[in-house]
């Protein structure tokens, strides 16, 4: 997995970009700023929440396949548009609910146009989706959704064994996340953060433990000092902020 900047600016920059953080206005100016603002070489695995069989979806000529896909790292979810081959073939027509695919966003451009971007999200009962072409080529990630699947049903200690040779990636608790996974996000965050006073009460870190490109889990880390005597915490929690790991030492 290739991860060119920190994770929690890149997508600060892509919320702030597409409207995430504040109204939002289907024009093709936001649309374009939207895709220029996200690094084409980042590459985003999905799992499909939904898609469509071929249909004039924008009211163009021309019939498209279209999906709505979850991506990693709580970026906003995106709508995939394709062109509907021959017979009304689809290079969508492989995915279904529940599997997994993903793509550089090198592979796509910008949806142009308003009234198909609000008809295609109508069609599939979005309202907010980051609407996008597929020009180059999907990867199945069917093997690596499933290792995931399985890893959830390991025991605590399994898992956090595996949490452990996961790569970390910063994430804001605030920023990263929406909905209830902020609550959890910042719940694991505070979690280790010390309210007393302190002369060095440490710097609290969130990250994403990320294995082959999804999120397996997250962990929550501190260090410093408590009236001459040094402290440590940590936890871990795998991707449905279940706590599996915790320590705390202090002199």
């Amino acid at each position: 997995m290739h991860i060119p900047l920190r994770l929690s600016s890149l997508l600060l920059a892509a919320s702030l970009a597409a409207g995430c953080l504040g109204p939002e206005t289907d024009t093709e100016n936001l649309e374009s700023v939207e895709q220029q603002a996200t690094d084409p070489t980042f590459r985003v695995y999905n799992v499909v929440e939904a898609m469509r069989p071929a249909g004039n979806y924008d009211g163009v000529a021309g019939n498209e396949c279209i999906a709505l896909l979850n991506p990693e790292h709580r970026l906003r979810k995106i709508i995939l548009v394709v062109p509907a081959g021959a017979g009304g073939s689809c290079a969508l027509s492989a995915y279904t609910a529940g599997t997994a695919l993903s793509f550089t966003w090198g592979d796509t451009s910008v949806y142009q146009g308003s009234a198909g971007i609000t008809a295609i999200r109508a069609a599939l009962s979005d309202t907010n989706g980051a609407v996008h072409r597929l020009t180059g080529t999907l990867t199945s990630e069917a093997a690596t959704l499933a290792n995931l699947q399985t890893f959830l049903t390991l025991s605590d200690t399994q898992q956090a064994t595996q949490l452990g040779t996961a790569t970390s990636v910063d994430v804001h608790s605030l920023y990263d996340f929406e909905g209830q996974e902020e609550v959890y996000a910042e719940a694991a965050y505070q979690s280790v953060r010390v309210t007393q006073p302190c002369e060095n009460p440490g710097s609290p870190q969130l990250v994403a433990l990320v294995k082959n490109g999804f999120v397996y889990g997250y962990s929550a880390s501190n260090t410093g000092s408590c009236h001459s005597g040094w402290f440590t915490r940590w936890r871990k929690y795998n991707r449905a902020w279940h706590l599996v790991a915790q320590y705390d030492y202090s002199e």
